[in-house]
């Protein structure tokens, strides 16, 4: 429950509370008011009751002759007087018509015989006797005297003796019923009641429109917090004149918060983006767990080391992606249990129905818990094959600097005197011709002189620095260009050619003329391992930032003793290949910043990937554009 829901039941509540408190009070004044009153009239009208019976008795015994002589004669004479007053009946009648509580007036002997009474014969009273006493029922609490007048239905007595000292002659009593006081009490209690009804819903009316009002400027902190917490802009600000100085105060200490906060909630998310873009580029796999196991934090290249989607396995413990039966679960355990670092361990990372793949893992422990021994755990996957080819393609990069380095030079030096040498022969030619003699065997060294020099030619052209002409290819067009023009050949040759995009368009920056070039060389070398006949199929996919272009055939597959050299110059397995093309598609791919691998198996063909740098953002939308056999792009 929030703190002004809180303060308002509060506010309320009291409210409420001090009404019902006041409209408990007014009650018990009016009851106990009803009840003196009740009292006060009961005891004027006995007062009334034993005055009346006096003057008519001493005005009747006053006329008597002889007059009584013993005490005796004067209590007959009296009771006797009393009984056959008739008037008295009638007089105690009127007696009784200012009260509302009063039922009758009795006037009994000493025995407790009644001689008359307020009320006719037939309705007069006959268990008179044992009846409470009003004086005391009046001392008893107020409360407990308006619960049984309001449940329950009784009589109350006062009661007066008339004769001498020491002998009592007649006893006047005053008999009130609880259900007259109930009716008299009534109809105040009544009004009393609506009046504290409405007072009561009045009050709590006027305290919750007061507690608005009073909380209004905790709301607009309350607002302004959450405005803080949550970042999102908060609504114009109330003038400041119109705030209490302490909640003027405070809101100025909030608006500097505010800023404070604002900045630092924009540089924390300046950070997460950046280590989010820093993931998604990475090569390497990380995978970072809270102290609780679960996982915070994944790489896009994770999904291709593990085969396992990020949504498959946002949120699950560490050990249900990596259980402690398989290698990696088992390194992860140890290293938690020592708390160690690993740094390099060698495992092979099984995937399920994907093949299994070699893996570098590197485990951090990172403190966030350390009184009480809990710790993050970054983990960082390589994959071994791929660092495997990429020291390959160094070890290639580097080879063939240092052959463009050493061996420039001895070019020009062998070419020089292949110049003389030809210039010599065809002298000799002359010379020969002139004498009559047969020249074929000049004619084979000739030969044999110019093919030398169309090599040395060549590697000149290798060596040679390369003028890049940058410009904004579209790599998707360029790629249906080439599957195009190589579409004659392989339908001589029983091949089938085909083409895909995932994307409609993707640019990429580089030199038209040699990216064609490097392209064409990969699927020559396609075609031409495919002598039976296959399929070529040539497709561009987008990845995070970059575009990649494959070049897969079915063709018997590279030999494994052959794969680490095929980009190097003059390398071969054709009888009649240079070992130029595809040293010269590495050398142009690196001109590029981009990179080129392959992956084989022996009798179901190879792959080779070229990956580029996209240049410009094109749409994600998915389009798949085939080129069937027969058909020109």
């Amino acid at each position: 429950m929030s703190l002004k829901t809180r303060l308002r039941i509060s506010i309320v509540t009291l409210v409420t509370l001090l009404v019902f408190a006041q409209c408990v009070i007014s009650l018990r004044i009016a009851a106990e008011d009803k009840f003196r009153d009740a009292l006060e009239r009961s005891q004027s009208i006995l007062e009334q009751a034993r005055h009346l019976v006096l003057v008519r008795v001493n005005e009747q015994a006053a006329a008597m002759r002889p007059a009584p002589r013993t005490i005796a004669e004067s209590k007959a004479l009296w009771q006797s007087l009393v009984q056959r007053d008739e008037a008295l009946s009638s007089l105690l009648i009127k007696v009784i018509a200012s009260s509302n509580a009063v039922v009758e007036v009795l006037v009994c002997d000493d025995k407790g015989r009644i001689l008359t009474s307020s009320s006719p014969l037939e309705n007069r009273r006959q268990d008179y006797l044992g009846l409470p006493d009003f004086v005391q029922w009046g001392a008893r609490p107020v409360w407990e005297r308006l619960f049984e007048v309001f449940t329950e239905t009784h009589d109350y007595a006062l009661v007066e003796s008339l004769g001498v000292p020491g002998q009592s002659i007649l006893t006047i009593r005053v008999v009130m019923s609880s259900v007259l006081l109930r009716a008299s009490i009534k109809p105040q209690v009544t009004s009393l009641m609506i009046l504290s009804s409405f007072s009561l819903l009045a009050s709590i009316l006027v305290a919750y429109l007061f507690s608005n009002v009073l909380l209004s400027s905790l709301e607009r902190l309350s607002k302004r917090i959450e405005s803080i917490t949550t970042g999102r802009p908060e609504g114009q600000k109330p003038p400041q004149g119109r705030e209490a100085k302490e909640f003027a105060d405070m809101q100025s200490k909030l608006d500097l918060l505010s800023q404070q906060f604002r900045g630092a909630r924009e540089d924390v998310n300046q950070l997460r983006s950046n280590i989010e873009r820093m993931l998604e580029r990475l090569e390497e796999g990380v995978l970072l767990f809270d102290p609780d196991g679960r996982l915070m934090r994944m790489s896009a290249s994770c999904e291709r080391m593990l085969g396992l989607t990020r949504d498959e396995i946002a949120g699950r413990g560490l050990t249900e992606i990596f259980p402690e039966a398989t290698p990696l679960g088992a390194l992860l355990r140890q290293a938690m249990e020592t708390q160690r670092p690993v740094r390099d361990a060698a495992l092979t990372l099984e995937r399920g129905h994907l093949p299994a793949v070699r893996l570098l893992a590197n485990i951090e422990l990172l403190e966030s818990f350390p009184e009480l021994g809990r710790s993050s755990v970054l983990l960082t996957l390589r994959d071994m094959e791929t660092r495997r080819q990429l020291r390959s393609q160094l070890d290639i990069s580097t080879r063939l600097t240092a052959i463009s380095r050493l061996t420039g030079g001895v070019a020009h030096e062998i070419k020089n005197p292949l110049n003389a040498i030809a210039l010599h022969l065809e002298i000799l030619k002359s010379k020969l011709r002139d004498a009559d003699l047969d020249p074929r065997e000049l004619e084979v060294i000739a030969s044999e002189i110019a093919r030398l020099d169309r090599v040395v030619k060549t590697f000149l052209d290798f060596t040679r620095p390369i003028d890049l002409r940058l410009t904004e290819i579209e790599i998707v067009e360029l790629s249906r260009e080439i599957t195009s023009l190589v579409w004659p050949q392989a339908e001589r040759n029983g091949v089938k050619v085909d083409f895909s995009a995932a994307v409609p368009r993707a640019l990429v920056r580089g030199d038209a003329d040699l990216l064609k070039q490097a392209v064409l060389n990969v699927v020559n070398n396609g075609l031409e391992a495919m002598k039976s006949g296959g399929a070529l199929h040539v497709r561009v996919d987008r990845e995070g930032d970059d575009v990649v272009l494959s070049v897969s055939d079915t063709g018997p597959g590279i030999a494994p003793e052959a794969r680490d050299k095929i980009f190097n110059l003059y390398f071969t397995t054709k009888q009649k290949g240079s070992g130029i093309g595809l040293a010269m598609t590495f050398r142009i791919v690196q001109l590029h910043n981009a990179t080129i691998d392959f992956s084989t198996e022996p009798g179901h063909g190879t792959t080779f990937r070229m990956r580029f740098p996209i240049y410009e953002e094109a749409p994600v939308s998915e389009v798949e554009a085939s080129t069937p056999q027969g058909a020109r792009v």
